[in-house]
């Protein structure tokens, strides 16, 4: 089992103490080794790092920052190495847990899974879902030692023929494969029209106004797709909790 190094280091003009950085990446390390591997069988390391201090080579970063280049979330460098970025403020630690830990699943931004259109009265056709474990329940969180952290969803998250009461969330807040409460996000490639769509946080469905790239990683090609300012909203985990989580708790319950 491959064990991946993750670094947590600020970037961002807010003079962040190392120790509450390092209270970060314990708590994250312990979501990690306690709740994650478990269940998804990826391993890794996550350590913080002195500002302006050089990323190991091998490691792969995640940015706490103040207006974030390309988006909010994961992208690839130059060298195609993945790196994350996470706005500073409030919840940011819920943030750096959700990007750090789809970061892990999908690195890449290429895993697709197979399975039923969920849009309104769709034939069920199939369509290829992209794989991001925190955005299908990112409204929801718990602490560890204080700090919040991220729900994620299962890999029986997107096993559509799943059983009635299988765990397809780690807070068990979902109750379904491909169930998507208010304030949450799930993005999927229609083979039959060559579009991206998307359940949007607000509940909505959407098809991107142009069509699949052939080249790329379809992650970027997703957020190119919906453009910018969208990701930044879908990314907004502190308006989206305030706006969303009461409604999607009463979902959940």
């Amino acid at each position: 089992m491959t064990l991946r190094r993750i670094i947590l280091t600020n970037k961002s003009s807010v003079n962040i103490p190392l120790s509450d950085i390092n209270d970060v990446a314990g708590a994250l390390q312990t979501q990690l080794d306690r709740d994650f591997t478990p269940v998804w069988g990826i391993r890794g390391t996550i350590v913080a790092l002195k500002k302006g201090e050089v990323v190991p080579n091998g490691a792969w970063p995640i940015y706490i920052v103040d207006n974030p280049k390309g988006g909010l979330g994961i992208h690839l460098d130059q060298g195609h190495k993945p790196y994350a970025q996470v706005e500073e403020g409030q919840d940011w630690s819920i943030t750096a847990s959700h990007e750090l830990l789809e970061m892990l699943v999908d690195p890449y931004g290429h895993k697709l899974v197979q399975a039923p259109d969920i849009t309104p009265n769709s034939d069920g056709h199939l369509v290829n879902y992209l794989v991001e474990v925190g955005d299908p329940c990112e409204v929801f969180s718990y602490t560890i030692n204080g700090v919040s952290v991220s729900d994620f969803v299962t890999p029986e998250y997107y096993n559509e023929a799943a059983a009635q009461g299988t765990e397809v969330d780690f807070l068990q807040r979902l109750s379904k494969a491909y169930e998507v409460p208010a304030g949450c996000y799930i993005s999927w490639i229609d083979p039959q029209d060559r579009h991206w769509h998307q359940k949007q946080p607000d509940g909505s469905f959407v098809r991107s106004k142009t069509t699949v790239s052939a080249k790329g990683n379809p992650r970027n090609d997703r957020d190119t797709a919906f453009g910018s300012e969208e990701e930044g909203i879908r990314h907004d985990l502190p308006r989206i909790r305030k706006q969303y989580f009461a409604e999607a708790l009463k979902q959940s319950a």
